[in-house]
């Protein structure tokens, strides 16, 4: 007998295809699903949001603003008090969803993340991640004990959070086009004191593309990188990855663009409510990333 908690699942999507049908269709055959899955339609032409989905699943359609954006958009129309936000190519274990709710009965104010599984090699399963290199990219940790344990980062892929937390600490940042929102959440949710903690008990299995089924701008990009490095990165670790990003041709617009934003009031109410310093974030869960 299937049985429903209250979570509402977001799953943001743009040109996926039949996956995102995948999606949904695993999540609804769990025995234990989410009383609303909110499927956010990103501007998609491909009609892959465009099916008569279960009275659960409530469809936004808007212009395509990125997945940020588009995440957002669906935590403000949840009608739960848990989110959980889901990747339009993920297909979820039976048991994935209630490791994660209890984990947040737990510790409410905590970022959670499952295992997650490589489509392509069952083998590799990671759970949690930590900053590799200069352009904040990240690298799956394997999975350590049964129980929930400490991460740096979780990967946007799937994360669950409290409704009002995540609202209340501005949700995911003004991020364009596809690409570090996660990185940049999680730093912030750090700094503030707040845990982030890895669910091995729950599993999804993510389809990691080397070329999504659209073309990812490269300016978009990179100011989501100089965005999260002006926000929350020390002079040397910041002067390290302006530095990898100026090897891009698209350099001096995404610069120019961000610099023009108010980061410097941003960047001082972060300080200004930081209970934790980064530079022990970044010795802890970065320590290959700036050489530290």
């Amino acid at each position: 007998m299937r049985s429903s908690v209250p979570v509402s699942v977001v799953v943001s999507a743009y040109q996926e295809g039949d996956r995102v049908a995948e999606t949904i269709r695993s999540v609804a055959s769990a025995p234990v699903r989410p009383r609303q899955l909110v499927l956010v339609d990103d501007g998609s032409t491909d009609g892959s949001c465009e099916r008569d989905w279960p009275p659960w699943v409530r469809t936004l359609r808007g212009d395509h603003v990125g997945v940020a954006g588009a995440r957002n958009r669906g935590a403000r129309a949840a009608d739960q008090p848990v989110l959980v936000f889901l990747d339009a190519h993920c297909v979820v274990d039976d048991g994935w969803l209630t490791p994660l709710v209890a984990a947040l009965d737990r510790v409410p104010d905590a970022l959670v993340g499952p295992a997650v599984r490589d489509a392509s090699d069952s083998r590799f399963v990671g759970c949690g991640a930590e900053l590799v290199d200069a352009l904040l990219a990240y690298r799956w940790r394997p999975v350590a004990g049964p129980g929930p344990v400490e991460v740096g980062l979780l990967p946007g892929g799937c994360l669950a959070v409290a409704r009002d937390r995540f609202l209340t600490a501005g949700g995911f940042g003004a991020f364009s086009g596809f690409g570090l929102e996660d990185v940049e959440l999680a730093l912030r949710w750090w700094r503030a004191g707040r845990p982030l903690l890895g669910v091995p008990g729950s599993v999804i299995t993510h389809r990691f593309r080397i070329l999504p089924p659209y073309r990812p701008e490269q300016q978009p990009w990179l100011q989501n990188i100089l965005r999260t490095g002006l926000l929350h990165l020390p002079n040397p670790q910041l002067e390290a990855s302006v530095l990898a990003c100026a090897r891009f041709s698209t350099f001096p617009g995404a610069i120019a663009t961000v610099l023009a934003e108010p980061w410097v009031a941003a960047q001082q109410r972060l300080l200004a409510t930081e209970l934790r310093p980064v530079a022990d974030y970044l010795d802890q869960w970065a320590p290959r990333a700036f050489g530290s």
